[in-house]
């Protein structure tokens, strides 16, 4: 299997993931795991280490997005859905640009990635999001719009085509997707 294969597959993978994350289904925490092992490989050979070690944070928080799912649901996936707490939202915006300015010096000191800021920023986006879509906040959508125009431009940029397309389907389905949550959520 070459790397084209790779890349397909691990798309493939994504596509189920985000149709299991818009229906609010617990079990796109399973095939983000499945994903993220992909993504891992992937993202590791176009130099992109910043990405790649998201996705090894993916796997954990897919694990950590199981077990708070379960905990808080009563088995109903879609309860619990609510609205990030306004004390939140400084507090989550700096922690993004801390990570930002770290993962930025490290990417650009110890690696050879062409796209050190948008992988910088993306990747702090990306784990302030995982945490909102783990605790059910509405806005984690936002945050998944945000990086996944992000995605599209830089894998468009790096030459991962079918991750490109990928990440457009994932920023349609993110507007989707906060729209279908805010009517799950009774707003």
């Amino acid at each position: 299997m070459n790397d084209l294969h790779i890349e397909l597959i691990g798309a493939i993978i994504g596509l189920t993931y985000i149709t299991l994350e818009y229906r609010a289904s617990w079990w796109l925490w399973i095939a983000g795991m499945v994903m993220s092992l992909f993504y891992i490989y992937i993202f590791a050979l176009a130099n992109c280490y910043a990405w790649a070690i998201t996705y090894l944070y993916y796997l954990g928080a897919n694990v950590y997005g199981v077990l708070v799912w379960k905990k808080n649901s009563g088995g109903k996936s879609y309860s619990g859905i609510s609205n990030l707490p306004k004390k939140y939202v400084a507090r989550l915006s700096g922690l993004t640009l801390l990570l930002t300015f770290l993962i930025l010096i490290i990417v650009s000191r110890y690696t050879d990635t062409n796209i050190p800021v948008s992988e910088s920023f993306s990747t702090a986006l990306s784990v302030v999001g995982m945490w909102l879509l783990a605790k059910k906040y509405l806005q984690h959508w936002v945050v998944w719009m945000n990086v996944n125009a992000i995605y599209v431009i830089a894998n468009l940029y790096i030459g991962l085509y079918f991750s490109a397309v990928l990440f457009t389907v994932y920023f349609v389905v993110s507007v989707m997707g906060f729209i279908r949550w805010r009517k799950l959520a009774g707003e």
